[in-house]
């Protein structure tokens, strides 16, 4: 099936399922169902930068992992940590609250992301390969977002099917891990907004996994930089 995006910051492209998203600065929207997405985006009208006390925890939310990541960064934990433009998150979360109800972040890190998004009333789950980076999202997580939730595991469910003919590469996610799905009860269809920022050349590792096991309605977002 093909999966149609919407990019946020402007741009519409439709892409096949053999297609590779190119690599570039901006945060898409993929719903599987074109008719999920009841309007564009950019015209969903939302008061978030006006928040000032929801700006402010944030903020303080994105200095504490930047204090980690300044402490911690030479650590092996912190080899495969990059962060994302944290605020254009917050943003597209902030547009997706009446669409998308259960969030799932691949690769959480330091679980930034999965905690706004528990801020901001998602039922917000985080998978992460380090599980010295899954302690320190549940410490951000007592301070900033106590009902996130961090497992450590593979994002990819054990019973995926690596299929080369579709260009399922792997460049440095972590794949010899058992799927984090078990310890959490839930399964990748319980998710009905997914986020992920993939490595390069992984993109259609990420919509592979995404047809195999992601109920029919779900969306993802993703970050690329």
């Amino acid at each position: 099936r093909s999966i149609h995006e919407t990019v946020i910051a402007g741009w519409s492209k439709i892409y096949q399922p053999n297609d590779r998203l190119g690599y570039g600065n901006q945060i898409s929207i993929l719903p599987l169902n074109e008719s999920q997405v009841s309007k564009n985006p950019s015209e969903i009208d939302t008061n978030f930068d006006s928040d000032e006390e929801l700006l402010a925890e944030f903020g303080d939310l994105w200095d504490a992992a930047e204090e980690l990541w300044d402490r911690y960064q030479d650590a092996p934990a912190f080899e495969r940590y990059v962060s994302a433009d944290f605020l254009e998150v917050a943003r597209s979360l902030v547009k997706l609250r009446e669409q998308a109800f259960v969030f799932l972040e691949w690769g959480s890190g330091l679980g930034v992301n999965t905690i706004m998004a528990s801020r901001l009333g998602f039922e917000a789950y985080g998978i992460e390969a380090d599980g010295t980076l899954v302690e320190h999202s549940e410490e951000l997580a007592d301070a900033y977002g106590p009902k996130a939730r961090f497992v450590q595991g593979s994002f990819i469910p054990d019973e995926f099917e690596w299929r080369p003919a579709d260009h399922d590469e792997v460049n440095r996610t972590v794949i010899d891990l058992p799927a984090g799905y078990a310890e959490l009860d839930m399964e990748l269809r319980d998710f009905d907004l997914i986020y992920a920022y993939p490595w390069p050349n992984e993109h259609t590792l990420y919509h592979s996994i995404i047809r195999q096991f992601a109920r029919s309605d779900a969306l993802l977002l993703s970050y690329d930089a």
